[in-house]
């Protein structure tokens, strides 16, 4: 029997959980963003002041706090971690956490160095709208050979002047919202489930990042980015998605279809579920 409020959210929780997983899903809940000082250029979220620009693109499963850091001045800017702080719902989490990281390089069969893929697409973010499928023939050939690399988490990052990095964020993450309404859950087309304000919203986060020109720190400087969830709206993968056809390489002949997102957006992150029969 569930008695306390803390079961009841917990059972509330699971149910949505298995009502909504699939392994091929049908819909996507896309939550949309809102922030008050952050202006949308280049496909991206944009804080900027004399020293600095930073931009963000949420478009993610689940969403993620990725964003690029451009250093304006002709001076290095040093980006301290560890007094930079991703915060949601008041709850502070740390940036450096003085982790290792081991990353898999691909190499190709034939060859004896690595191999590298660059996307074509110009921009900060070149594929971010599009949908997340099995490995191409091509990746999977990549496979035949590989080394791993570790690095250690740096807590003091170092921008070049008039250059950028991009930073790994943490994760945002909401639990599905399950309205009961079939017509609002498994649209055909797409439905809003809901609506908030600023001061209604039920998630609320702000990144927080500490920079000098000072590789010792001094006169440390400090911004506030501040996000709220705003809406929260269901899509049918017909409405969600489309299939483009991309031409492969230099040929006229060769070509493939690829998924992209229609209704991705910078201030926006989903989940995809399916509907259990």
């Amino acid at each position: 029997m569930v008695t306390s409020k803390k079961e009841k959210l917990l059972f509330l929780a699971l149910v949505a959980m298995t009502l909504f997983s699939s392994c091929n899903p049908s819909f996507y809940q896309v939550y949309e963003v809102k922030s008050n000082a952050l202006k949308q250029s280049d496909n991206s979220l944009v804080y900027e002041n004399e020293d600095l620009r930073v931009m963000y693109n949420l478009w993610s499963a689940g969403g993620s706090m990725n964003f690029i850091v451009q250093n304006k001045t002709d001076r290095d800017l040093f980006l301290d971690m560890g007094q930079s702080f991703f915060i949601f719902n008041g709850e502070a989490s740390d940036y450096f956490q003085n982790r290792e990281y081991t990353h898999t390089v691909s190499m190709a069969t034939s060859a004896s160095y690595g191999v590298s893929l660059f996307s074509a697409t110009v921009g900060y973010w070149p594929n971010a709208y599009l949908v997340p499928g099995t490995q191409s023939l091509f990746a999977k050939a990549l496979k035949g050979s590989s080394k791993s690399v570790t690095t250690k988490e740096k807590e003091i990052i170092c921008i070049p002047a008039n250059s950028f990095k991009t930073i790994t964020g943490q994760a945002i993450s909401q639990q599905y919202l399950l309205t009961c309404d079939r017509k609002v859950d498994y649209p055909s087309q797409s439905a809003v489930a809901a609506n908030y304000t600023e001061s209604t919203s039920p998630a609320k986060f702000r990144n927080r990042l500490s920079y000098s020109f000072d590789e010792n720190g001094g006169d440390l400087r400090q911004i506030e980015n501040d996000f709220y969830l705003s809406s929260i709206t269901n899509y049918s993968k017909k409405v969600a998605t489309e299939k483009v056809k991309e031409k492969v390489g230099c040929s006229d002949i060769a070509s493939k279809k690829t998924y992209y997102f229609k209704i991705g957006g910078p201030n926006k992150f989903y989940k995809s579920y399916g509907r259990k029969k």
